[in-house]
């Protein structure tokens, strides 16, 4: 039980901070389908690596939230801008 309490908090701190703007620069940088590609590969690596280290399985899922919390901003971001007429 404490485990998914830590896991909901983390969700929620990292929510709080994508919306804030604390992200990498080379995330911020990436257009949807090289964010989405490079989130891929990021949890995969995590996954290879948890495959051998069998300790780091929680990176994945920690890789994982983050990064869709960062890509479901990236589309909330584009979304706005079309909202208020823009071309993307």
């Amino acid at each position: 039980m404490i485990v998914f309490l830590l896991l909901f908090i983390y969700f929620v701190t990292c929510e709080i901070l994508v919306q804030k703007g604390f992200v990498p620069k080379f995330l911020k940088q990436l257009k949807a389908g090289k964010l989405i590609l490079m989130s891929f590969l990021i949890i995969f690596l995590t996954a290879v690596v948890s495959f051998f280290f069998k300790p780091a399985v929680i990176l994945v899922i920690l890789s994982t939230i983050y990064l869709s919390i960062n890509i479901s901003e990236y589309y909330l971001k584009e979304f706005k801008k079309m909202e208020r007429g823009k071309k993307i």
